[in-house]
């Protein structure tokens, strides 16, 4: 029994060490993952270098399919684009097993010891996790011992002796234990780990650690089908295409299951690095074998998963709560909905002008549906804020929740202000009511200036710089004085004659309120501008 415990715990610490280890380094991991995001699109072998490196650093190929799913229910990326990042995931998730292979275990507590030490001097976020992370690798490491240590003593029962042997002799049935084992537990690397601290007591061959290899690769698919349920058609497909995928690779290779365990018996005399070989050599080749037949391989999954993407203009695309896994994607899915968010007001704000200049009042309804979908955008991010603030964040990612969420109320106020004008205008049109040529002339060039306020930020947000902001600060200004100068204007015409008090009222209201949507603009522009001194504050601290 007491083996039993030392068992359980060793595959507990062994698990929250890959759990560390993954939340530590998700950050640095992500840096890159969004920055290459984009070449996916040119070419798949893109995404599956993309997907290697993320799975290898975080440690889980479920992580980062779920991630993939996500991403894919957000429309980030296209389904056709997540197969490189799929096939890539399986790759990268064999680190584990490879770094486990140099049988590192008795410096576990030393590995674990310099992440702490590095963990607690360090000042630098950076640094910090980094020590984590490396913390991460010592409890590995020290899970592994103990389940090493735990499973010595079954080669004195005969009961496990023949059930493995039943293993080496039945692949099947040993596909059929590590698939449902993953399929619970949700981790490949995880039952991985178990079949090499049975290899390295010599309790497994590699025919039957090779069978719960192919099993794990099997079960660790059930993590993105379940994540998958309730999205929309491409992030079905991306984990369907998973499921498949490996199904598919463990067909083939149960096939040729002799004659590959052969070929893996000669890369090394280490039964612990032949099962981390066959592991690593198999997800590579089912990469190169579905690599030239990716496009076929999607429309297959399409087939089996048919129907048409529905776009609904104006709902979230980007916030997620499975990404709430991954804190920084959480952070980068919220910055992108405010942009989201940004762009449908920027459209209505080019609805307005348009439907000013054309006294079209259809135009109001498309307005209309527009701010329903900014306020419930709105909320959604007010919502999804806190969720993310209650993770573990740097001080950058804590800094830039803070500014989406205070931006995010400064669009909605705009989206407001905007709906109000086009309710202006319908009534105006719809008393009959005719602004003087002259006011029209004067409305519309500081119409003209709101919407070059909006544009600069719109175009300079994620890189606005001191002298941009300046800029905005001016033209904030120029619309106070102009709303003055033209109340002014239109008293004159009023004095004289030329324009009616009815005009007047709606006149004056409408310059009052281009002046409020100016003034929150340029809150944003001050918001953005805190944020980039604030940063450059911290980084002249550091640097001293």
């Amino acid at each position: 029994m007491q083996n039993v415990f030392i068992f359980l715990g060793g595959i507990a610490l062994f698990i929250y060490g890959i759990t560390i280890t993954s939340k530590s380094f998700e950050t640095f991991a992500f840096g890159g993952f969004r920055k290459f995001l984009d070449k996916i699109i040119s070419k798949p072998i893109f995404g599956v270098i993309l997907g290697t490196v993320f799975a290898s650093i975080i440690q889980s190929s479920s992580a980062t399919t779920v991630t993939v799913v996500s991403l894919a229910n957000s429309g980030t990326i296209s389904f056709e684009n997540t197969l490189g990042v799929i096939f890539g995931a399986n790759i990268g998730t064999t680190a584990t097993a490879q770094i486990i292979a140099f049988r590192l275990t008795k410096y576990g507590l030393i590995i674990f010891a310099i992440g702490f030490l590095l963990s607690f001097i360090s000042k630098k976020e950076a640094l910090k996790a980094l020590g984590r992370g490396t913390m991460g690798f010592g409890l590995i490491f020290i899970g592994m011992q103990f389940m090493e240590s735990s499973v010595a003593g079954l080669k004195n029962s005969p009961y496990f002796m023949s059930l493995f042997i039943k293993l080496s002799q039945r692949p099947i049935l040993g596909v059929l234990i590590a698939a449902v084992f993953t399929g619970i537990e949700q981790s490949s690397s995880v039952t991985v780990g178990i079949v090499q601290a049975l290899g390295a007591e010599k309790l497994l061959t590699l025919q039957a650690a090779f069978a719960l290899v192919i099993g794990a690769n099997i079960g660790t698919t059930v993590t993105a089908i379940l994540a998958s349920i309730g999205t929309n058609i491409q992030a079905r497909r991306a984990a369907v295409s998973h499921l498949l995928f490996n199904l598919i690779g463990a067909a083939i290779f149960l096939i040729i299951f002799k004659p590959y365990v052969n070929l893996i018996s000669k890369t090394s005399s280490d039964l612990v690095r032949q099962i981390a070989n066959a592991h690593t050599l198999f997800n590579v080749a089912c990469t190169l074998l579905f690599l030239p037949f990716v496009n076929k391989f999607a429309k297959l999954v399409k087939k089996l998963v048919p129907g048409e993407e529905v776009i609904i203009e104006g709902c979230t695309k980007y916030i997620d709560k499975r990404l709430l896994n991954m804190p920084s994607f959480a952070v980068d899915a919220l910055h992108k909905e405010v942009l989201h968010m940004m762009d449908i007001v920027k459209q209505n704000i080019e609805a307005l002008y348009l439907m000013m200049n054309k006294n079209n009042t259809r135009i109001t309804q498309q307005i209309n549906l527009r701010e329903s979908a900014i306020n419930s955008i709105n909320k959604e991010v007010q919502a999804f804020a806190p969720l993310i603030m209650s993770k573990a964040l740097s001080n950058k990612h804590s800094r830039d929740v803070n500014l989406m969420v205070n931006v995010a109320s400064q669009l909605e106020r705009i989206g407001d202000i905007v709906k109000g004008i086009s309710e202006l205008q319908i009534e105006k049109i719809r008393d009959g009511i005719v602004f003087s040529e002259l006011a029209m002339i004067d409305l519309g060039k500081m119409m003209d200036t709101v919407k070059k306020e909006f544009e600069m930020i719109v175009e300079n947000f994620d890189d606005l710089t001191p002298e941009e902001f300046k800029e905005i600060e001016k033209i904030e200004q120029s619309v106070d004085d102009m709303e003055v100068c033209l109340r002014n204007g239109h008293v004159e015409r009023l004095m004289t004659g030329v324009c009616s008090p009815e005009a007047g009222i709606i006149y004056v209201d409408m310059l009052s309120d281009l002046e409020r949507i100016s003034d929150h603009i340029y809150k944003i522009a001050r918001l953005l501008n805190e944020k980039l001194n604030s940063e450059e504050a911290l980084e002249r601290k550091d640097d001293n």
